[in-house]
């Protein structure tokens, strides 16, 4: 994975003291263009690594450099190892490296500082896994993260929820993105950036052809373009009768139509009243329904017809036994 492989190329800068890129790349196996991005990572990230010119140049560390874990503060120390970064290691595949990154980290930390993380991890607890015991995992991440890693196109046949359309498409992806429950690629389709959850992609091949990656690209900048851009799009409020005891279950099954924030007022003994503004009625239905008397849609009339018309479907297709 891309980590190992710059702690590789530091280690090796170390032991040398200067390596050229093509040597790099032949130790790491990796190309040398992608050395070059290792090296821009690196330095971006604060490493002093600089290239030397000339015969007998190449890349190298500035002197004296050595990464000292005791320069972290406590709170980083805390937060490296409270955090909850081991649920995504799990789901990419570094599970097993991330606790072995810890325990090296661990035991190179000052007595005090490791006491002061044993007391925040015996007071903080992050079960990624939730009230079930265990958290779904994409059935394709870890094939799309190696897709990433090495920079290779995809060819998949993905299906979009809202729309329900599904179709074959050829995508360059950038990169992966954990947004609350729930994984997205960010890939461009035709030149044109888009996001793709993770557990819609019904089936992937990763080709042998090189993804096209801007120069420069800022993953997380993309994603939150891509994100206030979906946020914007046309939507219609709805107003929900729910009981109180419910609310919060309504409220979270919301959340994949949602295209703004929820009001919430009372509405009597029991109930509640929710409004917000929704990007799809079918959606919103098809969610609401199965709350039976519990969740009440009270508009917009639209709404209110489609869940009479889910209904009758429902009727439908479950008729009831013929009495003897």
């Amino acid at each position: 994975m891309r980590t190992e492989r710059l702690l590789q190329l530091v280690g090796l800068l170390r032991a040398h003291g200067r390596l050229s890129a093509t040597e790099l790349a032949r130790r790491l196996e990796v190309s040398r263009r992608t050395v070059m991005r290792d090296v821009e990572a690196l330095s971006l990230a604060g490493v002093p690594v600089y290239a030397e010119r000339g015969r007998g140049g190449g890349y190298t560390l500035l002197p004296g450099y050595r990464p000292d874990v005791e320069e972290l503060t406590d709170a980083e120390s805390r937060a490296l190892f409270v955090a909850g970064g081991a649920g995504v290691a799990d789901a990419l595949g570094m599970g097993q490296d991330y606790a072995a990154a810890l325990r090296k980290l661990a035991t190179g930390l000052p007595q005090r500082r490791t006491g002061d993380i044993g007391h925040a991890l015996e007071r903080v607890v992050v079960d990624p896994g939730g009230w079930s015991g265990s958290r779904h995992q994409p059935a394709r991440l870890r094939e799309l993260m190696a897709a990433v890693e090495a920079d290779r196109r995809i060819r998949a046949v993905y299906r979009a929820a809202s729309s329900g359309w599904s179709g074959r498409r050829t995508l360059d992806p950038w990169g992966l993105v954990l947004a609350g429950q729930s994984w997205y690629l960010v890939a461009a389709h035709r030149g044109r950036p888009h996001t793709y959850r993770v557990d819609r992609f019904e089936r992937l091949e990763v080709l042998d052809a090189q993804a096209r990656r801007p120069a420069g690209l800022d993953l997380l900048a993309t994603w939150h373009e891509l994100r206030d851009t979906w946020q914007q799009r046309p939507s219609m409020p709805v107003t929900l009768r729910v009981r109180a005891d419910q609310a919060y279950l309504a409220r979270r099954q919301l959340a994949m139509v949602l295209r703004g924030p929820v009001e919430r007022t009372d509405d009597g003994p029991g109930h509640v009243l929710l409004r917000a503004p929704v990007g799809s009625l079918r959606g919103l239905v098809g969610m609401m329904a199965g709350f039976g008397s519990w969740v009440q849609v009270v508009e917009p009339p639209e709404a209110v017809a489609l869940m009479r018309e889910v209904a009758r479907e429902v009727l439908e297709a479950h008729p009831a036994e013929p009495t003897s």
